[in-house]
Formats: C-alpha cells, sequence, structure tokens
C-alpha cells in the first residue's frame, strides 16, 4: 500500500472471513525491512506468512530503512489507519461489512528480530495496552523513557479524572528469544510491571508469571534466535493463540484464552449441533469444571449468546460465565453459535428453542430455569428471544445492545416481538451497558427500561440506586465494585424485577463480575410449567 511512499507490506490469510482475525506486525531485521519484495521473503523464511494463512489472521511488516528514527507512535497510527481496509481473499466476511475482515482489538500482536525488536520493544513500553502479545527475537527494548507516561488510553477516549494509570501500570505478555544485549534490563522491566512471582522451567524456556494471571507472563528462550522458523510457530501456537486483551477497560485486560484449537479439541466443552428451519447451529455445552453430565442433572441453563463478529470459541471466556459456573457449581453454560457470526431474528427465530429443547433431552436440566444473556448483536436477539418466546425463559439479561423497541414505539429502531406485553408475561430484565460505548450508548437503551417495567408491574418511580457503597461494596467480594451503577425497579411487594447497570469507563466490553452480578439477579426466578408469571425463588439482596 502507499501512503506518500510505499509503509508497509501485508498478507491477508485465504481463510480469513467471518471470524475476527489476529492482526500481528512484525518488524524485520534493518537488511529484509527496506522494500515489499525483502519484508515478504523474510516472512516466508521465518515461517510467518505460513503461520497467518493456517490461522486465518492478517500480517503487517512496516517498512523502514532506519528503525532508529521511526516514531514509537508509527504502529498505533498504522493500525488505526487501516484497520477498515483489508478485505478477505474469498470476499465472504460477516454480512453488513462489504467484504472487509475484522480486525478486533483484543487480539493484536507484534513481533520484531533484532534491530526492529528494539523497535517493537519500544513500541511496546509506549503503548503496552494496544498488544495482547509480544516476540522479540535477538532484540530488546531500549527505551524506557515513556514508562511513567499516562497511557494512550486508546479504547476510551476520555476516560474518568480519576482513571491515572501509567504504562508501567498495564502489565504485558512478553516471549524474549536469542541473544540479550541490554543486561537484562527489558525481562527485568516487564517482569515488574507484569508482577511475576513464580518461576518455571520449561525445556530450554524460562516462565515468569503471575500467579493473579497466567497470561501475565515472560518467557526467555535464550538457545533460539536469528530466523530460526521454529519461533513463529512457538509464538502462534502457544503463545499467541493463548493471550488475549479483552476490551473493558480504558487500557483493557490482559487474559489467558482458551483458543480455538482448545475450544474444539478438549473436553472442557461438549460440543452439539441442531437444525432449525433447515439451518445447522452448533452449540457448546459447559458444565462446572469436573462434574459429570449425570451430576448435572437439574441444573439451570444460562445461554451466553455471542455478539457480532464473535463466534463462540473467542466469546466463551469473555463475560466470565463459566469460571462462575466453577466457582458456584450453580448452573451449566449453552454457547450457541450462529451462521456467519451473526444474529438475525428473520432467519434465527426458531433457533435457541431448538437448542433448549436438545439441552433439556440430553442432560435433563431444570426446564423452569433457562435464562438468556448476550452481548451486542447476542443482546439484541436475547431480547428478541425473550419476547417471542417468553414462555421457555424465566429472565433475560442483555448486555451491551443497541436499542431494541417494542413494535410501535420509537421509528427505525430495532423492533422486538410485541407478544410479551400482548399476552401478559412476565419476563424479568437485567441490562448491562458502559458509560463509554461507542457501539451502544447505555443513553440509548434508557427507554427500554419502560417497557421492561410495564411487563413485570414496576414503574421507574420505584427507581433505587445500587453502588459500591450499598451493594458492590469490597466486603461482598466486587473488586470491580467502583465502576458499578445499578438502577432497579420493584413492583409493589418489593420485589426487583427490572436493573439497568451502567459500568464506568466501560468501552464495548464487560467485566466478569458483572457475571456475577447478573446471576444473583437472574437465579431468583423461575417460570413454573411455561405459565405467564415467574415465581420468585429468593428476594434481592438476601442470601441463599
Amino acid at each position: 500500500m502507499e501512503t506518500g511512499r510505499e509503509e508497509f507490506w501485508h498478507y491477508v490469510s485465504a481463510k480469513a472471513g467471518c471470524d475476527p482475525v489476529k492482526t500481528v506486525f512484525l518488524c524485520a531485521p534493518q537488511a529484509f525491512s527496506g522494500t515489499a519484495a525483502e519484508a515478504e521473503a523474510f516472512a516466508e523464511r521465518t515461517g510467518w506468512k505460513q503461520q497467518i494463512e493456517d490461522d486465518g489472521s492478517l500480517l503487517i511488516m512496516p517498512l523502514s530503512n532506519d528503525w532508529s528514527h521511526e516514531s514509537r507512535d508509527r504502529i498505533f497510527q498504522l493500525y488505526q489507519s487501516t484497520r477498515n481496509s483489508f478485505r478477505a481473499p474469498s470476499g465472504k466476511t460477516i454480512p453488513g461489512r462489504g467484504g472487509i475482515v475484522w480486525t478486533w482489538e483484543t487480539v493484536i500482536y507484534i513481533v520484531g528480530y533484532q534491530e526492529g525488536a528494539d523497535y517493537a520493544g519500544d513500541v511496546l513500553v509506549r503503548y503496552p495496552g494496544m498488544f495482547a502479545g509480544t516476540a522479540l527475537i535477538d532484540g530488546r527494548a531500549h527505551d524506557f523513557s515513556a514508562a511513567d507516561e499516562r497511557t494512550v488510553s486508546w479504547l476510551v477516549r476520555q476516560p474518568s479524572a480519576d482513571y491515572q494509570l501509567r504504562n508501567r501500570d498495564i502489565p504485558s505478555a512478553v516471549w524474549l528469544f536469542g541473544a540479550d544485549d541490554d543486561g537484562g534490563q527489558t525481562e527485568a522491566y516487564f517482569r515488574s510491571i507484569s508482577g511475576t512471582d513464580e518461576h518455571l522451567q520449561e525445556g530450554d524456556t524460562e516462565i515468569f508469571r503471575s500467579s493473579a494471571c497466567m497470561a501475565r507472563e515472560v518467557l526467555v528462550t535464550r538457545s533460539l534466535g536469528q530466523q530460526d522458523p521454529r519461533i513463529s510457530a512457538c509464538v502462534m501456537h502457544e503463545f499467541f493463540n493463548h493471550v488475549i486483551r479483552w476490551k473493558n477497560s480504558p487500557d483493557g485486560t490482559l487474559a489467558w484464552h482458551t483458543g480455538r484449537e482448545d475450544f474444539y479439541g478438549t473436553d472442557r466443552y461438549r460440543h452439539h449441533e441442531v437444525t432449525a428451519d433447515g439451518i445447522a447451529y452448533p452449540y457448546a455445552v459447559y458444565l462446572p469444571k469436573g462434574m459429570r453430565p449425570e451430576e448435572a442433572r437439574g441444573l439451570p441453563a444460562v445461554f451466553s449468546i455471542h455478539g457480532r463478529g464473535e463466534p463462540a470459541w473467542i466469546f466463551a471466556e469473555k463475560n466470565g460465565w463459566e469460571d462462575l459456573a466453577d466457582r458456584t457449581r450453580e448452573f451449566a453454560v449453552i454457547l450457541p453459535d450462529s451462521p456467519q457470526n451473526i444474529w438475525n431474528m428473520d432467519r434465527d427465530r426458531n433457533s435457541i428453542p431448538a437448542i433448549v429443547q436438545q439441552v433439556l433431552k440430553d442432560y435433563q436440566l431444570d426446564a423452569e430455569r433457562i435464562y438468556l444473556t448476550g452481548f451486542s448483536n447476542g443482546a439484541v436477539f436475547t431480547i428478541q428471544q425473550a419476547t417471542a418466546f417468553p414462555e421457555l425463559y424465566a429472565a433475560a439479561s442483555p448486555w451491551n445492545g443497541p436499542a431494541a423497541r417494542l413494535l410501535g414505539s420509537a421509528a427505525g429502531a430495532v423492533i422486538v416481538d410485541p407478544r410479551l406485553l400482548a399476552e401478559g408475561y412476565e419476563m424479568p430484565f437485567w441490562v448491562c451497558a458502559g458509560d463509554s460505548d461507542s457501539k451502544a450508548s447505555a443513553d440509548d437503551m434508557e427507554p427500554d427500561l419502560e417497557w421492561m417495567c410495564r411487563a413485570n408491574g414496576c414503574t421507574l418511580e420505584s427507581e433505587q440506586v445500587w453502588d459500591r457503597n450499598n451493594h458492590y461494596t469490597a466486603a461482598a467480594g466486587y473488586a470491580d465494585g467502583e465502576r458499578f451503577r445499578t438502577r432497579v425497579y420493584a413492583r409493589a411487594d418489593g420485589s426487583v424485577r427490572v436493573g439497568m447497570t451502567i459500568m464506568k469507563n466501560m468501552p464495548h466490553g464487560a467485566v466478569v463480575e458483572e457475571s456475577r452480578a447478573a446471576w444473583e439477579f437472574l437465579k431468583r426466578f423461575r417460570r413454573i410449567s411455561q405459565g405467564h408469571e415467574v415465581s420468585e425463588m429468593i428476594a434481592a439482596g438476601r442470601k441463599q
């Protein structure tokens, strides 16, 4: 591509399509970074082009005649200016994207060799929140002057005034290969910011890891260097496929991730498929860790519905439902997949009911305690399903979804099934939104509260506020409690039936504690014999 002069060479995998693609920035040694032909030859020789092809990803190689004179802002600016310009070779992508691949903010990585590694290391010091993982081969960071600067906070442009993080406050995942030319300074710096307190040895690789989060790690392999193609295979499969930076704060949060291969290749998730209206719908079932299917009989089920562009394999751990299931052992998680990674009510109307019937048959779960939750496009689909088939579900929790109005209200809004109100069904709703979400404004969802309250016998005048002072307290175990502000709406008997949580400094993402808050609400309700009313098994605020 050209922007004044040829600035980078790129390669899009032929497998890139509806799934979000990893963006891997590769900074070649000085001798191989001057022209596109040199860059491509280097990508082939080191195995990176093949790794990108096999993974369905995107490779970007900035070109440079002198890495030492390149701006540390260049990679950030390059991502921002090009992210919506790469076409899938097949032309098949998520509907509505016009053949453009989805370069998702949570899966950006940077690799450098020799002088390119020196540059990539310095970029990481300057932009730690941008990258989920970094590999430096025969080079290290040398400029740490940006360590004490305020973070770019690129996911939330204007965070609250009390968000005062420096670059050195953002943990990173780094793999260092080959020659150490800085006396261990790079290793020491990244070990320090990631709080590594565990030391492991696996073969010829030393692993320094944080006991608080296994993704916060610094790996050191001194026996491999130069342009050994084994490096790209190791980094892609053992590292990049398992580290992700969720976009749930101004700088995101580094986390360990199961990855596509393990999602489908291990027995942690049980994979099934149903057919509805001639369309196949794969779905995964997650039981609490160590629980056999026969032990899960009678458990409630939480349907966790992905958003646009987030297939179940990547969405699975995003909102923390599996972890919560492991800790509480109170429910099973069902993760449905949509065709083309997008939910469409006209096409997919009967998909979730078909999965409900199948899991009830196969796992003998509690038919009276089936709950819906979904994110973004999945949030809209959650509301559509809950209002079209209210007899199937006990409660619903849409997160970060665009406005979804009932028929006859706001013009141009997503139309959801009027059956809920028309036939007098109750349906408790717990809504989550971010205060800095550019894709689904919390303000847009305000009118939804009126019809949700109407369906549940609540009034907007019954509003109460739950926050870190009276509900999401440290004593109650909410580490992120200061980010919560929830308005709840009760019936005349004091039963809370509708709630809306707005998360502070939240882009289009979520923190796992929202799952806990949602579950505390959802689990109170049961729909007996597919009736119009739901019964409350335990009052809000009371311990079970």
